[in-house]
């Protein structure tokens, strides 16, 4: 049985065609991004700190490079990401989203609440452990396709 979809808050992409591809190195997972201070409270650590201030600086010149325009603030965008392993150690990729995303916020999307990131492939690359992110807008008929899926 299909029930009716009530739609959030959504503007038709201005650039549906536009895709940013970005190669970063891999995030600090969520267990790695803090360390806890003298008085109870959590900072960041260095680790997390210097991706912040590299990631940034490359996803920067990506945008500027493929004039990457940001569309408007209620834009649902897919991040599909393919992580390249350093090792064959068993790690949780979707640990390293929320570090991600928060650097993307701002530069490639107003807020991270409309970025639906999907794991493509974790793979294993010894000699260059990286991840490779490709930003799009969501169109109406991928939107309708995934509502589908959920629905049969």
């Amino acid at each position: 049985m299909k029930t009716e979809c009530i739609d959030l808050y959504r503007d038709k992409p201005q650039y549906p065609n536009k895709k940013l591809r970005i190669t970063l190195p891999i995030p600090p997972s969520v267990n790695h991004m803090y360390h806890n201070t003298r008085s109870g409270g959590k900072r960041l650590t260095r680790k997390a700190e210097d991706y912040i201030r590299d990631s940034r600086a490359i996803i920067n010149q990506a945008i500027e490079e493929q004039r990457w325009i940001k569309q408007d603030k209620a834009t649902w965008y897919y991040i599909d990401l393919t992580f390249f392993m350093p090792d064959r150690r068993i790690r949780d990729s979707h640990n390293c989203l929320k570090l991600l995303l928060d650097v993307m916020q701002g530069i490639v999307f107003d807020n991270d609440y409309y970025a639906m990131p999907r794991i493509q492939s974790v793979e294993y690359d010894k000699e260059n452990p990286r991840l490779e992110v490709c930003v799009f807008a969501q169109s109406e008929n991928a939107r309708d396709k995934g509502i589908q899926l959920a629905q049969n």
